[in-house]
């Protein structure tokens, strides 16, 4: 059985061996939980994309976010980032008027304010454990994935070009949840299950800039099982009829509590008891 693991941004520059190491370690811990072992039939498939993301972000003029100095900006970048960033506020329980003490300039709510949505990133870092950083470079090189068709169409053909003949079970984490679906709506591959982890699909900002309508992809012969850790920003809605709505339903849990600095680390989901059991059934199903 193959297993392919499709990790999610700011991995550039890392071992892709280090990496996997990382991945099936925390892995094995959550199976260790159930009494289990990784079946030694597995096969692991690791689609190490984050140079190439990283390459093509610096490519499209060095994108700015809503940190650096409006004018270098695209305004589309900018309403990209006030709504994600609004929605990650508001999940957060962040209010308007606490946003407002970290506004330099005026004080208008609008996603053509920079100022504003740096007041937003900067109300983030101080009330979330996502940090500025953080969160700044999330949005942009999701912005990039999903704005820029030539940029989506080298990261998806480059992951498809990964896949390997044969029944599969696919995990995707934070950004590697969106390639995940992207690419599952376009490859020709056996998908027992599809696992998301951490993922963003359920963001308005994200979600407006898939393929419509949105649907379960057809590649898919099992279920679509997406855990979460509701205190995990990045991940902040299940995908459930109001938010993700396809058919046959995506199974949703929020059962895990991340146990990594910001809640939304690799680690803290796949050594959970239940996202590893999840893992290994599908695993075992065929075997």
């Amino acid at each position: 059985m193959n297993l392919v693991l499709i990790h999610g941004r700011d991995q550039q520059g890392q071992d892709k061996d280090v990496l996997v190491k990382t991945w099936i370690d925390a892995l094995n811990k959550g199976l260790d939980k159930n009494g289990f072992t990784l079946p030694e039939s597995t096969n692991i498939i690791f689609p190490f994309y984050g140079d190439l993301l990283d390459d093509l972000v610096q490519e499209i003029e060095k994108p700015q976010t809503a940190a650096n100095a409006k004018g270098t900006i695209d305004d589309s970048q900018l309403e990209f980032e006030f709504e994600l960033y609004s929605e990650v506020a508001g999940q957060a329980g962040i209010t308007d008027q606490q946003i407002s003490q970290y506004v330099d300039g005026p004080k208008e709510k609008g996603p053509l304010n920079w100022e504003w949505v740096q007041g937003i990133l900067r109300a983030l870092d101080q009330h979330t454990p996502l940090g500025d950083v953080s969160v700044e470079r999330f949005t942009r090189d999701v912005y990039t994935y999903l704005y820029y068709n030539a940029v989506r169409a080298k990261i998806n053909d480059f992951i498809i070009g990964e896949l390997q003949p044969g029944p599969t079970v696919l995990v995707g984490h934070s950004l590697g949840s969106v390639v995940g679906y992207n690419v599952l709506r376009e490859a020709d591959v056996e998908i027992v299950d599809y696992i998301t982890i951490g993922s963003p699909l359920g963001l308005k900002s994200i979600k407006k800039k898939l393929a419509t309508p949105l649907q379960f992809p057809d590649v898919i012969e099992g279920k679509w099982y997406n855990a979460y850790d509701d205190r995990d920003y990045v991940a902040l809605k299940p995908l459930d009829k109001h938010n993700f709505n396809i058919d046959p339903p995506i199974i949703n849990s929020n059962h895990v509590k991340n146990s990594t600095k910001n809640r939304h680390g690799i680690t803290g989901y796949l050594d959970d008891k239940q996202v590893a059991n999840k893992i290994y059934e599908a695993l075992t199903r065929n075997i």
